[in-house]
């Protein structure tokens, strides 16, 4: 990051989404509330609600902590304070030009995902308030570029959530079945990965969000940014397709899963074949150099052959890693992203209509060196 930063002329980062305070200081913060100072040169500083050192203390890399009262009787104001905790960060340092993120749109939250504080209008005129006679540069293309490429430190973090993932991938695969709803079937899942993900590998603070499309109606459309988890109870035959999103200590993964309650008609069994194999295929084509679109063809070209390409509506594969969906690498028709070496990605094929249902399996496969590596494997049965 600090040779980006020597390229593009920034002296610091000021930075304030948890999801960037991770990556360039290892704490994933409790609340939105924290503030990172990375300098180009000399140690990097975290303003950390003080009642959570003891979360803070252990995570933090080369970076200096700086704890205040929040939340509690007599508490300072917590604007004065960050404003306070800029300039003198600044102070004396004879910055000239400070990134910060000035674009970023979708936003992975900190560990409290019920309040998540934004980058706003007022963001700009604060930090210059702070930092004085400074050239404010909006920094988010450089810090998603950087973020493209994980090192082992982060690779070692995902595995870890996605093998956490499959705590509830094999639940659900043990619960669908006939009489069960898909609201059901999302809090199970969910509570399997919060008890049994906390303590795996050391991971200490585990979330998941899952969702469950169940019945043709609701997985036909399953191809949406979000599933619809009802009271409906699976019929025989009914297909049940599951989203699942979990966050280990700020790292992310994304994996779907689908099943057939009682016995899968041969259109679904064909179906959910010719979908396998797609993504078989695009997995197999992963490695570095090759472009999102020729990962998204060698998978696309198997849905083409069985006749079901107007049935696979959206794109193969996007980033992750620090948020549930990254920018870079995206794989789809006609993308130029060219694959490196370090860069994490999903491969989710879909094939959806009313007749048998909706069909999606996902893996997240990171960019090897020699290829690929799929994270967290799990068996894919219908």
């Amino acid at each position: 990051m600090r040779q980006a930063m020597e390229r593009a002329g920034l002296d610091a980062l000021v930075l304030r989404l948890p999801e960037n305070v991770l990556l360039l200081s290892g704490y994933w913060p409790m609340l939105g509330i924290c503030a990172l100072v990375f300098p180009r040169e000399g140690r990097a500083s975290v303003l950390i609600p003080d009642y959570y050192d003891e979360e803070a203390g252990p995570d933090l890399w080369d970076a200096e902590p700086v704890y205040f009262r929040f939340g509690v009787l007599g508490a300072p104001d917590p604007v004065e304070v960050t404003r306070g905790f800029l300039a003198d960060a600044a102070r004396d340092k004879g910055w000239r030009r400070v990134g910060y993120e000035g674009s970023f749109s979708l936003i992975a939250p900190a560990w409290q995902a019920a309040e998540t504080l934004i980058p706003n209008e007022t963001t700009r005129p604060f930090f210059q308030s702070a930092l004085g006679d400074v050239e404010l540069v909006d920094a988010t293309t450089l810090l998603q570029t950087e973020r493209r490429r994980k090192t082992p430190f982060e690779i070692a973090k995902l595995r870890t959530a996605n093998e956490i993932s499959c705590l509830g991938l094999e639940l659900f695969r043990q619960m669908v079945g006939i009489g069960i709803s898909g609201v059901e079937l999302v809090a199970a899942v969910e509570a399997e990965i919060m008890s049994r993900g906390i303590g795996y590998q050391g991971a200490r603070r585990v979330r998941a969000w899952a969702q469950v499309a169940g019945g043709a109606k609701e997985s036909a459309i399953g191809y949406r940014m979000n599933e619809i988890s009802t009271t409906r109870r699976l019929q025989d035959g009914d297909v049940a397709l599951l989203e699942l999103a979990v966050v280990a200590d700020g790292y992310w993964a994304d994996r779907t899963r689908v099943r057939v309650a009682g016995e899968p008609s041969a259109e679904q069994v064909r179906v959910f074949e010719t979908l396998v194999r797609a993504q078989e295929a695009a997995i197999a084509a992963i490695r570095p150099g090759v472009t999102g679109a020729e990962v998204d063809e060698a998978g696309r070209s198997v849905i083409r052959a069985a006749g079901y390409e107007p049935q696979f509506p959206h794109i193969t594969g996007h980033g992750l890693g620090f948020a549930y969906h990254e920018p870079f690498p995206k794989l789809g028709p006609g993308l130029p992203d060219v694959l490196e070496e370090g860069m994490v990605t999903s491969v989710e094929p879909g094939i959806y209509f009313g007749a048998v249902g909706g069909f999606r399996v996902e893996e997240n496969v990171l960019v090897t060196a020699e290829g690929f590596e799929v994270l967290g494997e799990f068996p894919k049965e219908l």
